[in-house]
């Protein structure tokens, strides 16, 4: 592990890039596909565990466009459809379209949660480089000096 690993690795942004970037083999997503039903409660599962600490990190790294985006794009369509479902019986595929904008809104961060950690390690590798630095003058200019 390199020193940049070891800087990010207690960061809650690196273990939000770790979760939005969690593959499922095809095979699994195979063998889940013939289970539609617990498939579906297991999306659903994860997505109501994953989405408080997915808003803390969004809170904490100050990316507030971010949780709007989410409050537009998946909290109005799932306040609408809770509504039009006590009004409406058939609505049930609309908990489901919901669900698929909440993982396409995970995807969408995904991607930029990887720019934010490409921009981070890029920032921490320059400040550790200037410190490297900064370091050889100080012991060239101690070996001169004497």
């Amino acid at each position: 592990m390199t020193e940049i690993d070891q800087h990010l690795s207690n960061n809650n942004l690196t273990r939000l890039s770790k979760y939005l970037n969690y593959q499922i083999s095809t095979v699994g997503l195979f063998v889940l596909s013939f289970l539609s039903f617990g498939f579906i409660f297991l999306v659903t599962i994860a997505a109501i565990i994953f989405t408080p600490f997915m808003l803390y990190v969004l809170y904490k790294e100050n990316k507030n466009g971010w949780i709007v985006f989410f409050i537009i794009l998946v909290v109005i369509p799932f306040i609408l459809s809770t509504i039009l479902h006590f009004t409406v019986t058939f609505i049930f595929p609309w908990y489901l379209i919901v669900l698929v904008i909440f993982y396409f809104y995970c995807f969408l961060l995904r991607l930029e949660v990887n720019n934010w950690m490409r921009e981070r390690r890029s920032r921490l590798q320059y400040l550790l480089e200037k410190q490297r630095r900064e370091d050889e003058t100080e012991v060239f200019m101690t070996q001169f000096n004497k």
